[in-house]
């Protein structure tokens, strides 16, 4: 990954919010265009991959080593974000590619036993970590 996708990354995992109106007042794509173009950025990136890898043109070991758990975490932050989205903002199957991939990634980083305490987090209370 580049420097800049890196420090995308990064912006990302550093956003906080206490709950669903929290979030929304601040970085919706209406009050917050410029961190919606970030967010989309990344997650549409994390669904394109899901999708050649649902499709079957990448395989999961590669990227599980390729993305460091990235894909994973920034999933599990965002999932209830997306959730919210779905149905109203996107349609109701928005980012399932990533979605199936993400669980993929959690499965066979667990079957390592290699599942980080941030991972786990998480996946238990998505959104208000980092």
């Amino acid at each position: 990954m580049t420097v800049e996708g890196n420090q995308l990354v990064m912006d990302l995992q550093t956003m906080t919010w206490n709950d669903l109106d929290d979030y929304k007042k601040k970085y919706d794509h209406r009050v917050n265009p410029d961190n919606y173009a970030k967010r989309a950025s990344m997650w549409n990136r994390c669904h394109t991959i899901g999708s050649l890898y649902r499709e079957g043109l990448l395989d999961l070991k590669t990227l599980y080593v390729g993305s460091g758990g990235i894909i994973t975490r920034i999933w599990f932050k965002f999932r209830p974000i997306i959730e919210m989205y779905r149905g109203t903002d996107y349609d109701e199957k928005a980012y399932e590619d990533w979605e199936y991939l993400a669980e993929r990634l959690f499965e066979y980083t667990q079957s390592r036993g290699e599942v980080s305490r941030r991972v786990q987090e998480l996946r238990e209370s998505p959104g208000t970590t980092t």
